[in-house]
């Protein structure tokens, strides 16, 4: 009785939403009959159909943005000059991107408060959200990753602030007179891939199309697109730039970061005595991150690019150090030594290869005297935090305990994938297809 008195009491029926099951009046949810649209898992032949006929989807709400389609076929014919206009709405010049996005993020990171040190509680750090997309910007020209949280730890440190901001005025400097050498690097590359004329062109009219150009105008442009084969000024300062960023993430405890934003700056090197230093820095935060494979290959590499010629170097040995370093720490002190004997008589007399070599000794000297249980293995900060993000273990998060399928947690008797020991498939078989082994069914 209860429940017919309350059924006359309202027009609306189930939820809402357009398309919830039950009735609603028009006048109180007036939802318009969306013919085709494309459903939550986006569209499908039927509503791309119209897509391709009728020039948008039926429903007419999305609006259609083809500039893709537009670009491919761009100046195969005639275009006027309003369509010109609206297209630098969206294609934008790279290096001028990249220019402004430099200078603002200079200006953002000058207006970020210096941190206060409190006491009795954290001090609290200023956000991030007012150089968020300068930075992202940035990120997006050079095509590299650099953690936010990074930047704010290094203006939050006292002697990383200025260096961090000189570095980025530098950087900017260098732009503004040389430009931008990795750009000019990838725009030779595209230069020399084979141009692939449109379909309808035959090799014929081809010959008509190639135009004669002044050796004046090609001596110029050659010297402007073909970059020089070392490492330009602007790469320099860029390298550096980055070194700073990953300062940031150690502060942070973001070892992983460090080690990726090192990495990736290799791609601006193009000298060996620039690429021995950023292999020995890339190497340091692989082993802060507990990747000592990774460790071992940049520390080997930084050791074998290393100038021999100029041996006096303070910075000279570093690469065998971490070398050494990275091959101790997977506990194969033999062959650290034999590493350290090998950066000696490259680099006679150096102190860090001395030091070096003098832990190792007493480490192999209290191992051999100690207990397993002393020198068992002793894991780093960051393989313990890169355990409990994708690690799997006894009582962590294995594959015999819940399995992943289309997004579901399933038990792991469940998992589609086997039909091991416990395993619900072992009962069905193979659900009548062919005979795939020669194993009878489990008897039920």
């Amino acid at each position: 009785m209860l429940r017919r008195q309350l059924i006359a009491l309202s027009y609306q029926r189930g939820s809402w939403a357009p398309g919830s099951k039950h009735q609603k009046h028009m006048s109180m949810n007036p939802t318009m009959y969306l013919y085709r649209f494309a459903g939550p898992h986006g569209p499908g032949p039927y509503v791309m159909k119209y897509w391709w006929t009728l020039g948008c989807f039926p429903t007419g709400i999305e609006r259609p943005f083809r500039l893709s389609e537009f670009l491919a076929e761009y100046k195969q014919q005639h275009v006027p000059i309003e369509v010109e206009e609206w297209l630098h709405c969206f294609v934008t010049n790279p290096f001028e991107e990249l220019k402004e996005a430099t200078s603002e993020l200079l200006k953002c990171l000058e207006d970020v408060p210096l941190r206060e040190s409190t006491r009795g509680y954290r001090s609290i750090e200023s956000g991030v959200s007012s150089f968020a997309a300068p930075l992202a910007k940035l990120e997006k020209q050079l095509n590299i990753r650099v953690p936010s949280l990074a930047v704010r730890a290094a203006l939050g440190s006292s002697f990383l602030r200025e260096r961090l901001k000189d570095d980025l005025f530098e950087y900017s400097e260098s732009l503004s007179a040389c430009g931008s050498t990795p750009h000019r690097r990838l725009a030779r590359s595209a230069f020399d891939e084979p141009l692939i004329l449109p379909g309808d062109i035959s090799d014929r009219d081809s010959e008509h199309l190639r135009e004669k150009v002044s050796v004046s105008i090609s001596e110029a442009v050659g010297s402007y697109a073909s970059p020089n084969s070392s490492t330009s000024d602007d790469e320099k300062k860029l390298i550096r730039l980055m070194t700073t960023f990953s300062e940031g993430c150690v502060l942070k405890e973001d070892y992983d970061s460090a080690f990726s934003l090192l990495s990736s700056s290799l791609s601006f090197s193009h000298d060996e005595d620039i690429d021995a230093v950023v292999h020995s820095n890339a190497s340091a935060a692989a082993i802060l991150s507990g990747r000592y494979k990774e460790a071992e290959f940049h520390g080997r590499q930084s050791a074998l690019l290393e100038p021999q010629a100029v041996s006096s170097r303070k910075s000279g040995g570093r690469g065998y150090v971490m070398w050494a370093t990275a091959t101790a720490c997977q506990e194969d002190f033999d062959r650290a030594s034999r590493i350290i004997e090998k950066g000696l008589e490259v680099f006679p007399g150096n102190a860090d290869l001395i030091a070096m070599r003098e832990k190792l000794a007493s480490t192999q000297v209290a191992g051999s005297s100690g207990s397993p249980l002393i020198t068992r293995i002793v894991r780093s900060k960051g393989q313990q935090a890169r355990a409990l993000l994708h690690g799997s273990g006894r009582s962590f998060d294995n594959e015999f305990d819940w399995v992943v399928f289309k997004n579901k947690l399933y038990p792991s008797k469940m998992n589609p994938s086997s039909n091991e020991m416990g395993s619900v498939f072992r009962r069905v078989g193979d659900f009548g297809g062919h005979i795939s082994t020669s194993r009878s069914l489990e008897p039920l």
